[in-house]
């Protein structure tokens, strides 16, 4: 295929006289991938997409359907038994962690009132232990520690809002 061809074929795309799928189509059949035909697209200045919902939801979560989209769907809605990315972002729907990280790579507050360090005393000195401090007003679930032979807890706030581990 002439650079010609390709310019004319990305033109035609941009018209609206050939359509995406057919773009990646005829790419496919040049021995090209699909994310590479879009990438061409793309440089070509065709638009991938249109912008953002104007919808505003009128709580948290207030709403709508909600579309998740994996090349493979989570199997375990349980972080402690997921074997991948896919059951540990699949359970968030259900369990919320101490802290998480933002697209930038800082860490972000969830159920923690301030994340561990040497500088507030989170953190032991000798790296062996942390200590959160969590939310006052976050109820914590802690877990039934049948196999362990101990008392069963469930949904008990933590006195002083604090959980070593």
């Amino acid at each position: 295929m002439l650079d010609h061809e390709l310019r004319t074929m990305i033109d035609e795309v941009k018209d609206g006289r050939m359509d995406r799928r057919g773009f990646v189509q005829r790419m496919l059949a040049f021995g090209l991938t699909a994310p590479m035909a879009t990438q061409i697209l793309a440089i070509g200045g065709v638009a991938m997409a249109e912008g953002p919902s104007v919808y505003k939801p009128t709580k948290r979560g207030g709403g709508g359907a909600l579309k998740l989209l994996w090349w493979q769907g989570p199997t375990l809605l349980n972080p402690h038994f997921a074997t991948g990315t896919k059951d540990q972002d699949g359970s968030r729907l259900f369990y919320e962690p101490l802290a998480c990280w933002d697209p930038d790579g800082n860490m972000k507050l969830v159920l923690a009132a301030e994340i561990p360090s040497l500088q507030n005393g989170g953190l032991a000195a000798d790296g062996m232990s942390v200590t959160w401090k969590l939310r006052l007003s976050t109820p914590l679930k802690l877990p039934k520690l049948w196999p362990l032979r101990r008392p069963t807890v469930s949904n008990v706030p933590l006195p002083n809002g604090t959980l070593k581990l």
